[in-house]
């Protein structure tokens, strides 16, 4: 077996490979990201060693760079004019994220989304890059309606 190589010795990238993680498997589940782990040879991967590096906050120091750099090609990217945007824009009952599409498509900005079914969230997180620090991602719109009853 070959010796692991972590990605770097630095935390912000340890930071940064867990949260990736976290964003994959919002996307995925443990045995797409399992299998899409070994399917780059580097190292042996199994659920329990997946959930176990992620409890501990310590993917990072498994993951080799070629894994880390795969795993990143799994994530949405953004949008050709980012962060140039024309526009900012809500996609409510977003589904897969049709209508979201049409409206990236000539410079829109997506800041809020609003999706239950959690097949279509996990679909439409694949289709679409969302950006951590302007964009929000809320399941249920029963949770808004019922803020702005209450204010």
């Amino acid at each position: 077996m070959q010796e692991n190589i972590s990605v770097t010795d630095s935390y912000s990238t340890g930071n940064a490979a867990q949260a990736m993680l976290e964003k994959l498997l919002q996307i995925y589940d443990v045995k797409t990201l399992v299998a899409q782990l070994n399917g780059v040879g580097e190292n042996h991967w199994s659920a329990a060693i997946l959930k176990r590096a992620l409890a501990n906050d310590s993917a990072w120091h498994r993951l080799s760079e070629k894994e880390f750099a795969h795993l990143q090609t799994l994530l949405p990217k953004p949008p050709a004019h980012h962060p140039h945007y024309a526009f900012r824009f809500i996609d409510l009952f977003a589904g897969i994220g049709g209508i979201r599409r049409g409206f990236e498509s000539i410079g829109g900005q997506c800041v809020f989304t609003s999706e239950w079914n959690k097949h279509a969230v996990r679909t439409y997180k694949a289709n679409h890059y969302c950006d951590p620090a302007t964009h929000h991602f809320n399941e249920d719109i029963r949770d808004i309606t019922s803020a702005i009853k209450k204010a």
